[in-house]
């Protein structure tokens, strides 16, 4: 809003809270101070599986090692076979006469392969049997039969709710699914954000102006001097769809941009208030952004002649009832 001589909007900074609702919709203003980030998942879950079922579940690692180590024994073994039945060997095949290293070495190859070969399926006999040995083993811990064919749902409820945990049953989809209870926590908060980072919805937010004193009041003080008011914050989610164009509102494309993607959009230049100090807008072109410089108090503007009545009558007015123009949120 605008008048003849000065241009006086509201400014206030909502408190927001992270991952959690606040119940309080108190609105202040100060300094921003950064919060540590927390990482949330939507879909907490706990799963309780009854007694006599263990956790069956390996690595590819628990399943290589004992058939590796199994290979490497019997490898170790079948090579000192070898190496004894070479001993027991007589010499009497040795070769004379003329071409006799060409057929020692023949010889010597021939050996070599049907012992690398002996060795070989040694090893390849021990890792096979102990897969079946896994294999079956896996298979007994798993014939363990359910106690019940139906497993158990429970799903966390909002505070305030009649019910804290509303609980749902279902058939069991195949022997391999041995849980019996899971106990579910949606947390709205963190799909709320989800859904809003990937464009499924907007939320919008309407500020209202309660009238009472953001401040207490001091001892001494006027009780009817302007103050800071106290300023409430209603937000609501609309989800983005084709039947109402995305939320897309011609008024906000043309009156109310929000700027490019480094550079803010400019507010109207004049002084602001937000019912104790006030300010004077600034626009930084160098960078883009906006500024708000104190430069006085409400009461020295109020008391000063160089403001019309009117104009004065008219900013307490809205100190009392109207929403704040511009809000800045922490």
């Amino acid at each position: 809003m605008k008048s003849q001589q000065t241009l006086f909007l509201l400014l206030s900074a909502p408190c927001l809270t992270m991952a959690q609702s606040n119940p309080s919709k108190e609105t202040y203003m100060g300094r921003r101070v950064s919060q540590t980030l927390q990482f949330l998942s939507p879909l907490q879950s706990l799963t309780i599986f009854p007694k006599e079922v263990q956790d069956t579940s390996t690595t590819h690692r628990d399943e290589f090692l004992p058939k590796f180590k199994s290979g490497l024994e019997a490898e170790k073994k079948a090579t000192e076979y070898m190496l004894k039945q070479r001993e027991l060997e007589d010499d009497d095949d040795e070769f004379v006469g003329k071409g006799w290293e060409q057929r020692t070495a023949e010889s010597e190859r021939l050996r070599a392969e049907k012992e690398d070969q002996f060795v070989e399926q040694a090893y390849d006999r021990a890792v096979t049997a102990a897969t079946s040995a896994a294999a079956s083993s896996k298979s007994r811990s798993a014939k363990g039969k359910a106690s019940t064919n139906f497993q158990f749902v429970g799903v966390v409820q909002p505070p305030g709710s009649e019910n804290k945990v509303k609980w749902y049953a279902r058939k069991r989809p195949s022997t391999q699914s041995k849980w019996n209870v899971r106990l579910i926590h949606a947390n709205k908060d963190v799909i709320t954000r989800d859904l809003f980072v990937n464009g499924k919805i907007d939320v919008v937010a309407k500020y209202n102006n309660t009238g009472k004193r953001r401040d207490e009041l001091k001892e001494g003080e006027n009780p009817s001097a302007p103050s800071r008011p106290l300023i409430e914050a209603d937000y609501n989610i609309k989800s983005r769809s084709m039947w109402n164009l995305w939320n897309f509102s011609p008024k906000h494309f043309f009156n109310d941009s929000s700027g490019s993607f480094w550079r803010e959009r400019r507010l109207p230049s004049g002084l602001y208030t937000d019912g104790s100090l006030v300010y004077e807008s600034k626009y930084r072109y160098s960078d883009g952004k906006n500024g708000m410089k104190a430069i006085s108090k409400l009461d020295a503007l109020l008391r000063s002649k160089s403001v019309k009545e009117s104009v004065k009558l008219d900013l307490l007015k809205r100190l009392e009832k109207d929403s704040p123009d511009i809000v800045i949120e922490e």
